[in-house]
């Protein structure tokens, strides 16, 4: 509905003569067409509806004359269009200036008026679709920001549910490894312990030189695999307690490029790989399996190979007593530049990581 239409005419002929002028404008255009004898039973009416489009009164009528009809009217509906009717001797300022207010002269054009009617009842209802269409839109808003709301509560617990379900699988990952780890020191009663001590002193060092926090994780499972190889090393050559004569080091020799083997058939230990394969490489080029020197030698492999031989100087093994930390670090120092990384070397000794890790 384009909305309603009051007239206000205390004359009935008049108020009758207007009435038949606008009838089948108002009802072309679907609006209804209310009457008033007053001004003060015009605002009656005008209070009992919310929806009307167009109010015309006249000016000249006893207690409350149009104009001050029309500034009440203004108050109740301030987007309906106004219509004065007056005489010639009538006229003045008009209620308030703009298209939404027109004076009319008796004797009044009946044609004129159904034009205008019927233009100020199009423009009504096209402001009145323009509102809707805006709280449509105000609406859909609402209704997009509240599922914005619920999609953002939605992903969030899918993310924490995600984020639970990677740390099961982290857990479930380190138990594997752990398992890994004692199943290579499961053949040796001489280096229990020994994977998890040189992971702790590899990320110790790490940690001294700021090493990127995404490849930790991956550190950590080199360090504690670093000798997964060994599980293919023969038990005779393994636990042999005394020097190893030239076949038996060139088997031995073999168990780094056996566990990269191993780890890269795992997608999981992967980025592990270039640390168990060459933690063997020596800094002046002369170690196994690629012969790797200087920075050529992957950082992280650097790393194990000075955590690992630490951790060798400092526990018993069949061949050898453990020796103390100082005495450990002579030793490393030593081979500093020549099959170890000094630099390493030397920030592992200054910030005596050896009696930091495990005092």
């Amino acid at each position: 509905m384009p909305g309603r239409v009051l007239v206000v005419d205390d004359d009935p002929h008049n108020r009758k003569l207007i009435e038949r002028a606008l009838q089948n404008v108002c009802h072309a255009a679907s609006a209804r067409l209310d009457v008033a004898g007053s001004g003060e039973e015009g605002l009656q009416q005008l209070r009992k509806y919310p929806d009307y489009a167009m109010v015309l009164t006249d000016q000249n009528m006893p207690g409350m004359g149009g104009r001050e009809f029309l500034r009440h009217a203004m108050e109740i509906h301030p987007s309906a269009i106004r219509i004065l009717f007056t005489g010639q001797e009538e006229g003045g300022a008009p209620v308030a200036p703009g298209a939404t207010f027109r004076i009319f002269m008796r004797p009044v054009d009946t044609t004129a008026l159904a034009g205008f009617v019927t233009e100020g009842l199009r423009l009504f209802d096209v402001e009145r679709q323009h509102r809707e269409a805006l709280h449509r839109l105000g609406v859909k808003y609402q209704e997009l920001e509240l599922r914005e709301k619920l999609l953002d509560v939605v992903v969030r617990e899918r993310t924490r549910g995600l984020e639970q379900a990677v740390q099961r699988i982290k857990l479930a990952n380190r138990q594997a490894i752990l398992g890994l780890a004692e199943a290579i020191e499961a053949k040796d009663p001489y280096t229990k312990g020994h994977c998890g001590r040189v992971a702790a002193y590899a990320l110790a060092l790490a940690g001294k030189i700021s090493y990127r926090e995404e490849d930790m994780e991956a550190l950590e499972m080199a360090s504690f695999l670093h000798d997964i190889g060994k599980i293919g090393i023969r038990d005779a050559v393994l636990l042999k307690p005394g020097p190893l004569d030239e076949g038996e080091w060139e088997h031995m020799k073999r168990h780094p490029s056996v566990g990269a083997d191993i780890v890269g058939r795992i997608d999981l230990l992967r980025s592990a790989m270039p640390a168990i394969r060459n933690h063997h490489e020596r800094w002046d080029g002369s170690g196994y399996p690629d012969g790797l020197a200087g920075e050529a030698i992957p950082l992280a492999a650097r790393i194990v190979a000075v955590a690992d031989a630490y951790d060798t100087l400092a526990t018993d093994r069949p061949y050898k007593n453990a020796m103390a930390r100082e005495a450990c670090y002579e030793a490393l120092r030593k081979r500093a530049g020549d099959w170890f990384d000094a630099a390493l070397v030397e920030l592992f000794i200054r910030e005596d990581l050896g009696a930091a890790v495990y005092a």
